[in-house]
């Protein structure tokens, strides 16, 4: 009894740590998207932080931040464009790259 208690202890253990060791490297990874037809909805500032709402091509409505505030000034409403952007953990995502199509 004493050894199957043991194995089970170490199996039980083992599964944990894979755990641990899967979500946080899921949170500390750096995702990167790319859009090639990114439909801006929306502008909007808070904080001295800038923020551009996308449309995906999947209808989905993404928040990124961009970094400067003339960046921002230059991406117009309702148009196109070829954007990629990053994010990690609970981190806002962040604009890359963007180009106009």
């Amino acid at each position: 009894m004493n050894k199957k208690r043991k194995i089970i202890t170490c199996f039980s253990l083992s599964i944990i740590g894979m755990m641990v060791t899967y979500y946080s490297g899921t949170y500390f990874l750096i995702h990167t998207k790319e859009i090639s037809s990114a439909e801006i909805v929306d502008k909007y500032s808070k904080e001295n932080e800038f923020y551009i709402s996308v449309k995906t091509e999947k209808n989905q409505v993404v928040d990124i931040q961009v970094e400067t505030k003339s960046t921002w000034d230059l991406i117009e409403l309702t148009e196109t464009y070829h954007m990629t952007y990053s994010w990690h953990g609970n981190s806002p995502p962040r604009l890359i790259k963007i180009t106009k199509n």
